[in-house]
């Protein structure tokens, strides 16, 4: 046991002590793995982003049904009858003709005058319908549209699936960029560790003549390897903590308002929950990978 304590001490001191030896290196690794990170955690902060709002839209249970404008009272009627039939239905309600009109001149604010001299004919009447289940959306909105009275329904899926097909694209896209500066940083890191092997060959041949064992050479590399990605994590991390609040903050605030709170961003503590795991691992898996693969090749004494 005091033995394996012992190693264990040698490998973690050793790991330390080649990073002071190798200052110049050690910065360059720790940069590109920060910056790798960095944009890793753009990507994936998107990617939160999007699927938590889908999410949030397709709990709505929300739809609206604009009926033929040329319909009249009766059969109106005779659809409001049938939809309140239907189980399900949490809350129902009429939006007239005069209702529609007069919504449209809020939306269109100052440009309200060009509705002047129109009257409310024009806009059909339409239902805003609640479910109790939004799983059931889907079967619901098939058999509306088989009614003659029913001109369009519009819902949140219709919103989800265009987020959805982004979000496929963007997931490509983003995983091709946060790959390419990730696969770099495993190139320096290796880089690093082999100017470090190559310096040292003639240490590690005493070790291996005394009888040290490969992993125990191996492992002081791979150790700092890792301590060079942790640090570029934490480095990464409070950066992309930070960014990321402001930006929140002033989406949040400002623009998401045009949206009336639908599109919001996720608060910044759910996100760093989220990036935390991801850049710890990343961090010292780039860092040690990049010191196994360089062990690999040159540990040859």
């Amino acid at each position: 046991m005091k033995t394996r304590i012992r190693i264990i001490n040698f490998i973690f001191r050793e790991g330390l002590v080649n990073l002071f030896r190798n200052k110049l290196m050690f910065a360059a690794s720790f940069m590109i793995i920060t910056a790798a990170l960095i944009i890793l955690g753009f990507f994936l902060l998107i990617m939160f982003n999007i699927d938590e709002n889908i999410k949030a839209l397709d709990e709505i249970p929300q739809l609206q049904v604009y009926c033929r404008y040329d319909i009249g009272e009766r059969e109106i009627r005779a659809l409001e009858d049938e939809i309140r039939g239907v189980d399900g239905i949490k809350e129902i309600l009429l939006v007239s003709k005069d209702e529609a009109y007069s919504r449209a001149r809020e939306l269109l604010g100052e440009n309200s005058a060009i509705l002047d001299g129109v009257e409310s004919d024009f806009l059909p009447v339409s239902f805003i319908l609640k479910l109790d289940d939004p799983s059931r959306t889907e079967a619901f909105v098939s058999w509306l549209e088989t009614s003659p009275y029913v001109e369009k329904i519009s819902y949140p899926k219709k919103t989800i699936d265009l987020i959805s097909k982004i979000s496929a694209w963007t997931k490509a896209f983003g995983a091709l960029l946060a790959g390419m500066p990730i696969l770099l940083a495993v190139f320096i890191v290796s880089n690093t560790i082999r100017l470090a092997v190559i310096e040292r060959r003639g240490e590690i041949g005493i070790m291996r003549y005394i009888g040290a064992t490969e992993q125990l050479i191996r492992w002081p590399f791979i150790v700092e390897g890792m301590i060079t990605g942790i640090a570029g994590a934490a480095v990464a991390l409070i950066a992309t903590g930070y960014g990321y609040r402001f930006v929140e903050n002033s989406f949040n605030l400002e623009i998401s308002g045009l949206a009336d709170g639908l599109i919001r961003l996720v608060e910044s503590g759910s996100a760093t929950a989220v990036l935390l795991p991801v850049y710890l691992l990343v961090g010292a898996g780039v860092g040690a990978a990049g010191s196994a693969r360089s062990i690999r090749r040159y540990l040859k004494v």
